[in-house]
């Protein structure tokens, strides 16, 4: 009996000792952060509403940007949440933000992009938007979630970035999504990236029904990315792409733009069924560097009509942009070469899309080659008005795009470079210039619809923009950034009012940024 009661004695102590011993191995918990402070100051002209021919708006401003992402890590499982912090300088409106106005862009009165304005004293509220909010672990592997899948897989859950998931240029798939991604590694030179994403959601109470009306229901939209990447050789990445994007109703400009068609509206109601397929890649070799990307989309369009009636259409677009660049000691010279499709003026959208639409772009295409026709220095700034499709969905308006770009930069040391930009840009299909510019809401502006019959495009140049910038890294981790932008305005960009035929103007912008990043 003794001998028995010292086994479970001695039993009871193996095991009471068990889980402190496996808590003491367990890794540290481990915070870091990483961001940046941005100090930004531009003034400009004509930039700013999409309305070329009108060219009264100027504006001089100042903002602040403070961007921190804090990682929480226990072993190879982390989580991270990024938050943001946009400012504008003294108070622009009847409102500086807080509550309930402190939507990054629908506030009161504030620069379109920030979510609030610094005013006498700097008492304002309610400015932390959260960028990123997600969980990463491994989800197969050695101690996984799925430990039984013997290839290694990083999963992530929550609000999380696109990163390169779908592409490594921003061409179809870029900034922030809520959903699911992961990455499977099947050898050095082989992963895949899968990735779906609630773009919007349709719950039971508060937006379904038959009392909701369905231009402002949000539907179950969601997308699904597929793309595997090969390094067949050092210096060369390839990465294939598939894409099905579900659309039901009312979605987000970014994943379907809404455009003024005179046979009715296109991207309120309806539902869409896209898929997109292609390839990015990139080269490296010594001096040289390629980067060629094309995407062709296919599907269906369903729109309802206000009599109820439903109008079927078809999806067939595509998008090439080709990057390459040398280097020749410290001179960097690089060129860039776009089409998209697009459709033409009498063509009625209903029944047929030719325009390239990315899932999102988060007004990042063409960024770092433009400062007004694309984001640049100020972030905030570039792609104005009608501009900003060509930065968020990549053609103007339904017209489509075709663009070179020439882009040297000269280091004149490693910590001083001066660079220099051409942008000549033009659309595929004609734009029917007997159309107006309409600004709905601040930084939002769209073309008239043509007319019903007979309409005709009249001009593809859009104009030529050419910019010259320097970048100083004067301290640690400190950069100093001084651009200037001037727009040539061309012939597309001309507009038809209640006064006739204007001709646009050129627009310009000088922008000046003090970068800290920790």
């Amino acid at each position: 009996m003794k001998r028995t009661l010292a086994v479970v004695a001695c039993l009871v102590a193996v095991l009471g000792l068990a889980p402190a011993a496996a808590l003491a191995q367990a890794p540290a918990p481990k915070v870091t952060i990483v961001g940046l402070f941005d100090q930004i100051t531009t003034a400009g002209r004509n930039i700013y509403d999409g309305n070329f021919a009108r060219s009264s708006e100027s504006e001089w401003y100042a903002r602040t940007r403070f961007r921190p992402d804090f990682t929480f890590e226990v072993g190879r499982t982390k989580a991270v949440l990024g938050l943001e912090i946009d400012l504008s300088y003294g108070q622009m409106g009847a409102n500086d933000g807080g509550f309930p106005g402190n939507v990054s862009g629908t506030n009161s009165g504030c620069k379109p992009g920030s979510n609030g304005c610094l005013d006498t004293n700097t008492d304002v509220g309610g400015m932390i938007e959260i960028k990123w909010v997600y969980t990463e672990f491994d989800l197969t592997g050695k101690d996984s979630l799925l430990p039984f899948i013997p290839v290694p897989t990083v999963a992530r859950l929550g609000g999380q970035p696109y990163a390169t998931l779908a592409n490594y240029k921003i061409a179809y798939a870029n900034g922030d999504f809520a959903g699911f991604s992961a990455i499977t590694t099947f050898a050095p030179n082989l992963r895949l990236n899968l990735a779906y994403t609630q773009i919007e959601d349709q719950i039971a109470t508060s937006n379904k029904g038959n009392l909701i009306p369905r231009s402002v229901r949000r539907g179950d939209d969601f997308a699904v990315i597929v793309s595997p990447e090969i390094t067949p050789f050092k210096g060369l990445d390839i990465k294939p792409l598939y894409s099905y994007v579900y659309i039901q109703d009312s979605t987000s400009a970014s994943t379907r733009r809404p455009i003024a068609n005179a046979q009715g509206a296109i991207g309120v109601t309806g539902n869409e069924n896209r898929h997109t397929v292609g390839v990015d890649a990139r080269w490296r070799s010594g001096p040289f560097s390629l980067d060629p990307t094309f995407y062709y989309q296919f599907g269906n369009t369903t729109n309802r009509e206000a009599a109820g009636t439903l109008t079927h259409g078809t999806i067939n677009a595509f998008l090439a942009d080709v990057q390459g660049g040398f280097q020749l000691g410290p001179l960097l010279l690089e060129a860039r070469g776009i089409w998209s499709s697009g459709n033409e003026a009498k063509d009625d959208l209903r029944h047929k899309q030719r325009y390239y639409e990315p899932l999102n772009l988060d007004t990042g295409y063409y960024s770092g080659w433009a400062q007004i026709l694309a984001l640049g220095v100020d972030y905030f700034n570039g792609g104005g008005g009608t501009l900003q499709s060509m930065a968020t969905n990549v053609g103007y308006d339904r017209y489509g795009r075709r663009q070179l770009g020439f882009r040297a930069t000269y280091s004149l040391t490693p910590q001083l470079a001066f660079y220099g930009i051409v942008s000549p840009t033009w659309t595929d299909e004609k734009v029917d210039t007997d159309t107006n510019i309409v600004r709905a809401t601040a930084g939002a502006t769209a073309r008239t619809a043509p007319a019903a019959t007979g309409a005709s495009g009249d001009s593809r140049y859009i104009g030529t923009e050419a910019d010259l910038g320097m970048t100083w890294r004067f301290a640690p981790n400190t950069v100093f950034d001084l651009v200037g932008a001037w727009l040539f305005a061309g012939s597309a960009l001309d507009v038809t009012d209640a006064s006739g035929k204007r001709d646009s103007q050129d627009g310009w912008s000088v922008t000046a940024r003090v970068r800290l990043s920790f």
